[in-house]
């Protein structure tokens, strides 16, 4: 601090009486510090985000203030132990109430004055209605400061030309937005969703015995199909007029129904192979031909579907009569009417399935026209409640369906067009397709017992609930506490699955008319079901069954299984036999004509094979061997007698309304 040469002040007389002294005026240049008061450090500051740091409190306090003040009279008595400076200058040791540098010794009563009588201008607050864009561009304009001295503008002054270089660091651009938390989504429920409690609930009210009966089962099924158990014809004369396209087993399994182009449903005594009765709808006036059917549990009646077609009408694009609505007629098989028509598909009937789902009657229908149909019948089977189609968003022709196991009849999966559909029978909701089984239709699906592969796990028992007289008792010791007789941890949940046979149509090449794509097959699938609520259904491929000599590129071609073999028929009138497990064709069966082979059935308590086809004839096959023979009766007498047994125990437990029974739906489908 440099002051300028002055004249010595001459000290007042301590010993006389009180009077005022005028020293001439002087100018002094000091210097202070503008550090603000403690307690109030950067209080807009921190409003703005803006936080000092160390090293940014120390360049403020280099950054010193130098001020010129003029030191004019000083009135009223001097103090004895007034001090002076080598140049006159009274000192004053009364400390300034504003911030001052440590160390300068100056007069502060005229600051004080000043400061009372200077109005502070407030600092500038940051404007929050600026852009983060515009307070980045004013942020670079700033200056750095320099760490030398300069004059700024203060509360002590009144020079308004001189100012402090800003920080180089604004409060915009060091305030960081705090971001919200992100809120967790929650996935909302869906009625859809699979719930595992709620299926397997549904399982253990309702079970189902689709697979009940298969190679391993000693029901009297044919067990084994290879040169060491070969098959031979039945003698019998089981026949129509025209292609019989489809087949099915009465409940009991001692009738057979076939369907045929020429409109008839007959049927069959197993006993002898006898005709029983021919059906007909004698009141139609166009054409009927009949594809498909099933009969209802109690084998009174039988429904059957197929085509129906303008008798005075040709159509040039079909090379056919025109098609009309195709109804499904349920007959009155004592006495051969027509009782009930279900009509709402277009087009040719392609399947049909008879099921219960919760205590409930049904019906399902597949269609040419694209539509799969939930018929809701009475408890006679024979009075419509009411129709709903799928809701799937698209048109599909389902040529086959099959309930998936062990989930109540709540799901089905459905063959159609080139993929497999996964169907919410309950809700009437396609949930999942599994795409490109075959590169031009997938026409037949079917669920299995495969014997000889990893069995799936037993339906899942419900989570115990622990009463609280069993709750674990907490014993207080010295270190604390601790439990007694803790109840063992569950064991860990198997996830459900179920075997899948499936077979298909491969497009042709457009100029040699071959199969543009390998040969044809049939496929081995494993369904995985979900194991946790709103979880997806896996579809994986187990193996492939295909042969250079296996030639099946028709469509309306269905394949069957006793979880052993897989007969798959073909268009040259040939069944061939694969080995589920190793793949290999086991043996070849061809007594039919140079045609489609069109249905296969494995009866599941005889020891019996049938296969219809466009020849408008019935192969019964069993086994040649008289030992094979003799052990597959004697298994079958026992298994119908067990059935008997039971469904008079049911008939009971019905009449009694004790028992909540589950029909085991189409199970030879």
């Amino acid at each position: 601090m440099t002051l300028p040469a002055t004249e010595p002040l001459t000290p007042t007389d301590t010993n006389t009486t009180t009077h005022s002294v005028t020293s001439p005026q002087k100018r002094v240049v000091v210097s202070h510090v503008c550090i603000p008061p403690r307690g109030k450090e950067n209080n807009e500051s921190l409003l703005n985000g803006d936080i000092k740091t160390k090293s940014q409190t120390t360049t403020a306090a280099a950054a010193a203030v130098e001020e010129t003040i003029d030191i004019e009279s000083v009135d009223g008595p001097t103090p004895s132990d007034t001090e002076y400076t080598e140049d006159g200058r009274p000192i004053r040791k009364r400390k300034a109430k504003v911030p001052f540098d440590e160390d300068t010794e100056m007069d502060t009563d005229e600051l004080l004055e000043k400061e009372v009588k200077t109005k502070k201008k407030p600092s500038p607050k940051a404007k929050v209605g600026r852009t983060p864009k515009a307070a980045k561009d004013e942020a670079s304009t700033v200056k750095a400061p320099r760490k030398t001295t300069r004059k700024i503008k203060s509360a002590f002054s009144d020079d308004d030309e001189s100012s402090e270089a800003p920080s180089t660091e604004s409060a915009f651009t060091k305030f960081k937005r705090i971001p919200k938390s992100k809120m967790q989504y929650v996935k909302p429920d869906n009625p859809h969703d699979f719930d595992p409690d709620y299926v397997y609930s549904l399982a253990r009210q309702y079970p189902d015995n689709y697979a009940k009966h298969h190679a391993e089962s000693k029901s009297g099924m044919l067990n084994k199909i290879n040169e060491d158990h070969p098959l031979q014809l039945v003698d019998c004369n089981i026949h129509d007029q025209a292609p019989i396209t489809g087949m099915v087993l009465s409940p009991d399994g001692t009738m057979l129904a076939t369907f045929c182009n020429l409109g008839s449903v007959r049927l069959w005594d197993l006993e002898d192979f006898s005709l029983l009765k021919t059906l007909r709808d004698f009141k139609e006036e166009h054409i009927d031909e009949f594809y498909v059917g099933t009969f209802v549990p109690d084998q009174t009646k039988i429904l059957a579907g197929g085509k129906r077609k303008d008798r005075n009408n040709w159509s040039e694009t079909d090379d056919d009569n025109n098609i009309l609505p195709c109804p499904l007629k349920l007959f009155d098989i004592l006495t051969g009417e027509v009782v009930t028509k279900l009509e709402g598909h277009t087009e040719e009937m392609l399947c049909v399935k008879r099921v219960q789902f919760k205590g409930e009657n049904y019906f399902l229908s597949g269609s040419q026209d694209g539509y799969l149909t939930k018929w809701h019948m009475d408890s006679d089977w024979k009075t419509l409640q009411s129709s709903v189609q799928m809701r799937d968003g698209i048109t599909c022709m389902a040529f086959t369906v099959s309930f998936v196991p062990n989930t109540g009849n709540k799901y089905f999966l459905a063959a159609a067009d080139e993929n497999l559909r996964l169907y919410d029978f309950e809700n009437a909701v396609l949930l999942q397709t599994f795409e490109n089984m075959y590169s031009s239709y997938c026409d037949c699906g079917k669920f299995i017992t495969a014997v000889d592969f990893p069995m799936p796990p037993p339906i899942p028992e419900p989570a115990p609930v622990i009463k609280e007289e069993e709750a674990p008792i907490e014993i207080h010791t010295r270190k604390g506490k601790m439990k007694a007789e803790e109840p063992a941890p569950p064991a860990p949940k198997q996830q459900q699955f179920a075997y899948f046979i499936s077979r298909g149509v491969e497009l042709l090449d457009s100029e040699e008319r071959m199969i543009a794509k390998d040969y044809n097959s049939c496929t081995l699938h494993k369904l995985v079901y979900p194991d946790t609520k709103g979880g997806k259904w896996y579809l994986t491929e187990v193996k492939r069954y295909q042969d250079e000599e296996y030639f099946s590129n028709a469509w309306l071609i269905k394949i069957a299984s006793n979880g052993r073999y897989l007969m798959a028929p073909t268009c040259t009138g040939e069944v061939f036999i694969f080995n589920l497990k190793t793949g290999q064709v086991t043996g070849t069966l061809k007594d039919h004509d140079d045609v489609e082979v069109r249905d296969i059935i494995f009866h599941p308590t005889r020891p019996l094979l049938l296969t219809s086809g466009d020849d408008g004839i019935v192969k019964v096959y069993t086994y040649k061997n008289p030992e094979d023979l003799a052990k597959a009766r004697k298994e079958s007498a026992e298994t119908e007698r067990a059935m008997a047994e039971a469904a008079a125990l049911v008939s009971v437990a019905t009449d009694l309304s004790a028992v909540s029974v589950q029909d085991d739906g189409d199970e030879t489908e």
